[in-house]
């Protein structure tokens, strides 16, 4: 009786710490989505409009990709560039069906961003008003500690030199 409460036991300890690493894991694939939290604001239907779009703008960005020639990314991986810089030197370089790619690209963003808007009420809009300052609240907080510790170690750097 003993060997089966213990075996009992130990079954039910290890589903346990099964269903606590899956929800961990759940967790883990909510914080790395970009819309965490917009479950709580959105409605499925507009969950499903927002993946949507996210696809449809990573589709139109690989076609992009894909059109780049041979300089055209050797430019891009030009690390002696700034990111400015390396911007304005490929801008250079596109094309005229390139040049037609990100128009078309950036009207259908638009086109996009409008209907979103639209579909939102504005109980909704306040909502992601109010996320959207937290976060970037949250960010500068993060950004502040990151130059506080920068400056620390430099500190600490100088001492011992």
């Amino acid at each position: 009786m003993k060997s089966l409460q213990s075996l009992l036991l130990i079954i039910a300890l290890v589903f346990s710490g099964m269903t606590f690493a899956q929800d961990v894991d759940d967790a883990q694939k909510a914080q790395r989505n970009g819309n965490k939290g917009m479950g709580k604001i959105l409605t499925p239907d507009q969950l499903a409009l927002l993946q949507e779009q996210n696809e449809l703008v990573k589709i139109q960005r690989e076609a992009f990709k894909n059109s780049l020639s041979d300089d055209q990314l050797a430019i891009l991986d030009n690390q002696d560039l700034n990111p400015r810089e390396r911007r304005e030197a490929l801008r250079t370089t596109f094309t005229q069906n390139q040049l037609d790619l990100l128009g078309t690209h950036k009207t259908n963003v638009q086109a996009l961003k409008d209907s979103f808007r639209e579909s939102l009420t504005d109980e909704q809009k306040q909502k992601l008003k109010k996320r959207r300052q937290r976060l970037k609240e949250k960010k500068q907080q993060l950004n502040q500690k990151k130059r506080q510790v920068k400056k620390r170690i430099k500190k600490k750097k100088n001492a011992r030199n």
